[in-house]
């Protein structure tokens, strides 16, 4: 029980904090400076959709779930990815996975194998992330239009677990200009030359950005995928040679028993915001294993 209590204590200042992080990013971090001690109050507007007026919705096929602001319409729910649009333009992806074939990018153009683009693993995470909007716009017959990263920020995570980082960017659509705001994961490279790309994305028109920015947090927050369901989601692509492969489905992290550890370290780092001091030693942090 207190090691239960502790974890909901940690859980609770850390959504504080990210819901500081995302209305100071969305603004511009001049605005934001020693607001560490002395945050101002988000506004009624914002504080209060963010939290109270999320309503719960489980994916049909049960692999997840997340609060939906009222007003707002879910679009996709299944295999762990939930979809939501609001009434002014705003858009929430929870979950989306591309996987990527480890060669050079081509616009509009699928990976072999049944990769959903080319793209090489030696690439930065914004990099990465452009060319999967890039391929979004191609497919849909759109002109690409440059990304602009406002922030950037590396998430605390084991590196056999690949690449993680939080981010706010500005582009364009042909509705006008946006604000983008999320995490995105890369996992490792697999022994058939693909890789996963996990996405977290809030988008709202520029203008709309800094009341959005809490509600989107809120919605990143209360989003859960069944520990089994994540540790599939997080196994490789192509799967392991029968020879190499050990412990439970879903084990990526060389080395630890069972799949629960890539599970938990991706919900506990992406999912929930954990920073190094209350993530758990066998995620990269500092606090005690449960």
């Amino acid at each position: 029980m207190g090691i239960r209590r502790e974890r909901n204590k940690r859980r609770l200042i850390c959504r504080r904090g990210l819901l500081l992080a995302a209305y100071c990013a969305t603004l511009g971090f001049a605005a934001c400076k020693g607001a560490t001690q002395s945050a101002p109050a988000p506004t009624a507007s914002q504080g209060a959709a963010s939290a109270a007026q999320l309503q719960p919705y489980t994916a049909p096929d049960q692999s997840a779930q997340a609060g939906v602001p009222q007003g707002w319409t879910v679009s996709t729910g299944a295999q762990t990815v939930i979809e939501m649009t609001g009434p002014q333009g705003e858009a929430i992806a929870l979950g989306r996975t591309y996987v990527a074939r480890n060669a050079a990018f081509q616009p509009g153009q699928k990976g072999a194998g049944g990769a959903d683009l080319s793209m090489p693993y030696s690439a930065n995470l914004e990099q990465k992330f452009v060319m999967i909007w890039d391929q979004g716009a191609a497919l849909a017959g759109q002109p690409a239009q440059p990304v602009t990263f406002n922030s950037a920020t590396p998430i605390q995570m084991p590196a056999a677990l690949g690449q993680c980082g939080r981010f706010v960017a500005s582009t364009t659509l042909p509705s006008g200009p946006i604000k983008l705001m999320g995490a995105f994961c890369s996992l490792p490279l697999d022994s058939g030359g693909t890789y996963k790309n996990i996405v977290l994305l809030a988008q709202a028109p520029a203008n709309l950005a800094a009341q959005e920015a809490p509600i989107a947090q809120a919605v990143f927050s209360s989003y859960k995928v069944p520990q089994a369901m994540l540790a599939k989601k997080l196994a490789p692509f192509t799967a392991a040679p029968k020879a190499a492969a050990s412990g439970a489905v879903g084990s990526i992290i060389p080395g630890l028993a069972g799949s629960n550890v890539s599970a938990t370290c991706f919900d506990e780092s992406v999912i929930r915001g954990y920073g190094p001091n209350q993530l758990p030693q066998e995620c990269g942090g500092k606090a005690p294993n449960p």
